[in-house]
């Protein structure tokens, strides 16, 4: 092996060379180390999905129901959320919300629109390249509480709508108030479920929500087939009559003037 040579570079440092001779003799000399290359490899994660139902048995009369699949937005087609093996939903935008229009999440699982019992719930993660992955939870909806006596049964009410992009017919509506909800009827027999809080005495929220097997949930197109936001009314009930009046909220064009309208008791 030779020794190492050192010179003094132009800017005055001193650089040490070691020069290493190419060793071969008869006996055998050192032999350059083995260089082995290693390569690293890592499985990608297996696809799942979870939801905010997990660990719930018994299930509140409103919940969020997000999913979270275990992958990147990019890699995911939809979100399907099932109730009893039937489809009632499918997402495609993140954060993945049941009844979210647009990836808000403005919307909520109203379970008073379930029979009272035990139901499965499935939220269901479909990639972009055909991949599934599924999350089941079954949960127990309990009876839902029943509206104010006064308020209970049907009612009527002459509606004409102003005129609009996409407004209701005209005719007689009819209003059905049960502990399941408000369940509106147009002049055509279809109508919306919408979900009502019973705050005190004489005041009332209507919350919306997403209609558990019902195709409309947002108040009758009002809202865009978005979700519509909380509004509060007072109640009053004569012997044939309903009145509501807005205290306040955020509502849909023309929801105000349909729920102020007036209400008779059906016969």
């Amino acid at each position: 092996m030779k020794r190492g040579r050192s010179w003094i570079g132009p800017l005055g440092f001193t650089v040490l060379v070691t020069v290493l001779a190419a060793a071969c003799s008869s006996s055998g000399g050192p032999s350059a180390p083995a260089v082995t290359a290693q390569t690293s490899s890592r499985s990608p994660a297996p696809l799942s999905v979870t939801s905010t139902l997990d660990n719930n048995s018994v299930l509140p009369h409103r919940i969020r129901w997000q999913a979270f699949p275990s992958v990147l937005a990019a890699d995911v087609t939809e979100v399907d959320f099932l109730i009893d093996g039937r489809l009632l939903w499918v997402e495609h935008n993140t954060p993945y919300f049941y009844g979210s229009n647009s990836g808000n999440n403005d919307n909520y699982l109203v379970t008073s629109f379930l029979t009272p019992g035990p139901h499965q719930f499935v939220v269901k993660v479909v990639t972009v390249d055909g991949k599934t992955a599924s999350d089941t939870v079954t949960a127990t909806i309990p009876p839902a509480p029943a509206p104010p006596a006064a308020l209970a049964g049907t009612w009527w009410s002459f509606q004409e709508p102003p005129p609009g992009s996409n407004p209701p017919p005209t005719g007689y509506w009819r209003l059905v108030i049960s502990k399941v909800g408000w369940q509106i009827y147009d002049t055509a027999g279809t109508g919306d479920l919408l979900d009502v809080a019973y705050l005190s005495a004489g005041l009332l929220e209507v919350r919306t929500g997403m209609a558990t097997g019902h195709p409309n949930y947002d108040l009758n197109g009002w809202c865009d087939n978005d979700p519509g936001q909380p509004v509060r009314y007072r109640w009053s009930v004569t012997p044939r009559g309903l009145s509501l009046h807005f205290v306040g909220g955020n509502a849909c064009p023309g929801f105000n003037g349909f729920m102020t309208s007036a209400w008779t008791r059906a016969r």
